[in-house]
């Protein structure tokens, strides 16, 4: 890691609002195509009145089905294969286009999907509330195979991809 990399660390709040879009869209886009209307989608951290917390939420007429619910983490793991892909091509050309397709597009689903997924074992986020709608062998099984996966894919990625050798080499 170079010391300009300390940079792309201070964009953090920028990052988590890519993320936040990324993972309340998916739910709206879900909820639409089921025929609700989108009656509120806010992705800035909110206080709420009851005293908590949420980094964003959409509102929306009718029932969250479960698919609407697990949209953001299927689309998290799209978002994942499509990046790791990306990010294994030939070198990038530039060094921060490369730290910011590996922050938004890998590190981002795989912290949104741990989050929630260990945020929903105690309380009733999306993934508590699926744990309740579905069976939670299956629920378990998605997040430890995907986070797994997510895991692996970020080792391969930093080691092995052209960029992060051709990086490694210069620095040798």
């Amino acid at each position: 890691m170079k010391k300009t990399d300390l940079f792309w660390v201070f964009a953090y709040p920028l990052y988590q609002l890519i993320g936040t879009f990324r993972h309340e869209a998916s739910h709206a886009l879900v909820a639409w195509l089921g025929g609700a209307q989108i009656t509120k989608f806010v992705i800035w951290p909110t206080v709420l009145a009851n005293g908590g917390f949420r980094w964003g939420y959409v509102q929306f007429s009718g029932n969250a089905s479960w698919l609407t619910l697990a949209a953001t983490y299927f689309f998290d793991l799209i978002t994942f294969l499509l990046f790791f892909w990306i990010c294994m091509r030939p070198p990038f050309k530039s060094r921060s286009l490369w730290v910011n397709a590996m922050i938004i597009g890998l590190i981002s689903p795989f912290f949104n999907s741990l989050y929630n997924y260990l945020g929903g074992l105690n309380a009733m986020n999306d993934v508590g509330k699926l744990l309740s709608s579905l069976p939670d062998f299956a629920v378990h099984l998605y997040f430890i195979f995907t986070l797994l996966l997510y895991f692996a894919g970020l080792i391969i990625v930093f080691r092995f991809s052209p960029t992060a050798r051709a990086r490694n080499s210069t620095n040798s």
